[in-house]
């Protein structure tokens, strides 16, 4: 028979499990409010959240690469081309609608090559994660060529195109892309076998999955939410620079893994993607509202995203122990 104490240690880690994103995100509100009476407000919150929506929509597509057993580490480079590229369609006369579609095309097309490639090869994390290295590198080149390496400003006409990153209209996208793809991870066949492919990628094979085809749709969704990050970003400071998106690829995979993803492949939550946005943002926001300065910062996130690999790891040995537990 369980023992009381065996009965709650259980019921506590699996609450943990479950909520220990939130419960993390709750504990970081309660803290630097007593201490900055002013952090505690409905204008700030609304700030963090904006702040947060152009890394949230680029990982809400690399949680999908990473639930398939994969790496997008492009991302930050699409984001900087697709921007360089649709201010500079605008600026030579080309119109809102053609910039946008511009800016998406590169995204899907750098995410259906690393697909492909990743795909052909039956890579996985190590290989994924040096295949879109490579594109990464060569897409920054082009971004840099594209733009000269300069900065290239705007002149963007009120419309469309300047709304986008104007205002809450960030907020908006960013929760509409999150219940979307939430919805197609939860409530879909293409989002169960997602989850079938990054848990046994074999065994997916022979159940007659098209293992390739869904990776490369993956990738080409991944792509395409960085190339739309990329028309949110130069929306808000109306101008592009070729490396604007340089280290968005690691804030991304931050927030998935803060989230509670797991970075082996095979379960994940967009929702709680959200959430380890949230958190990396109302973190960021209330250290320099307690004025401390970028480089504890940096500390202070590349600890989290420590701690958070390192839970997953213990918690998906904690499953497997328990498993083999009741087994016997």
């Amino acid at each position: 028979m369980l023992k009381i104490q065996d009965i709650k240690g259980k019921y506590i880690a699996n609450v943990l499990r479950s909520y220990g994103v939130l419960i993390a995100l709750i504990i970081i509100i309660i803290i630097t409010s007593i201490i900055e009476t002013n952090f505690f407000t409905i204008g700030n919150f609304i700030n963090i959240i904006r702040q947060v929506s152009i890394i949230g929509i680029v990982a809400c597509g690399m949680t999908f690469v990473i639930i398939s057993g994969a790496f997008d580490l492009s991302v930050g480079s699409i984001v900087s081309l697709s921007g360089v590229v649709a201010i500079s369609t605008i600026n030579n006369g080309g119109g809102e609608a053609l910039a946008i579609i511009y800016a998406l095309l590169i995204g899907v097309s750098v995410g259906f090559v690393n697909g492909i490639l990743i795909s052909l090869i039956n890579g996985k994390m190590g290989e994924a994660f040096i295949i879109t290295y490579g594109t990464q590198t060569v897409v920054a080149a082009l971004a840099l060529f594209a733009s000269g390496g300069l900065f290239v400003a705007g002149r963007i006409k009120p419309g469309i195109y300047k709304s986008i990153g104007k205002g809450i209209v960030p907020i908006v996208i960013f929760i509409v892309i999150a219940i979307g793809m939430q919805f197609i991870l939860t409530k879909t066949k293409f989002g169960r076998q997602m989850c079938f492919i990054g848990g046994n990628i074999e065994a997916a094979k022979m159940s007659g999955i098209r293992v390739v085809a869904n990776r490369t749709a993956y990738f080409m969704i991944s792509g395409l939410l960085a190339g739309f990050a990329g028309i949110v970003l130069t929306s808000r400071v109306i101008s592009s620079n070729p490396a604007g998106g340089m280290g968005f690829e690691l804030d991304a995979i931050a927030a998935v893994v803060v989230g509670g993803t797991s970075l082996l492949g095979g379960n994940g939550s967009i929702v709680k993607t959200v959430l380890g946005a949230i958190i990396l943002g109302v973190m960021r926001n209330a250290l320099n509202v307690l004025n401390i300065t970028a480089y504890p910062q940096m500390m202070v996130t590349g600890v989290i995203i420590i701690l958070s690999v390192s839970l997953d790891i213990l918690n998906r040995k904690a499953k497997e122990k328990e498993l083999a537990n009741e087994k016997l």
